[in-house]
């Protein structure tokens, strides 16, 4: 699955779901900036959700991809 979030295009598997929410609806839009370049500046950036779930949002070329870690 493909979505934009921040203007940058995201791939996810559906077990990320509550990643994507978290990065669009769940923190201020300047915190998850933050995500975005940290994953831009060191190739990885790793966050954890409301619910305690573990996310790492990678950069692949010019797109992320958001994968739940178990």
């Amino acid at each position: 699955m493909k979505t934009s979030i921040k203007g940058h295009i995201v791939s996810y598997e559906p077990d990320a779901n509550g990643g994507v929410r978290y990065l669009t609806q769940m923190i201020d839009p300047n915190e998850a900036k933050v995500f975005f370049d940290q994953a831009f500046g060191r190739g990885f950036a790793d966050f954890e959700d409301q619910n305690g779930a573990n996310y790492k949002l990678t950069l692949h070329g010019s797109e992320y991809q958001l994968t739940k870690e178990q």
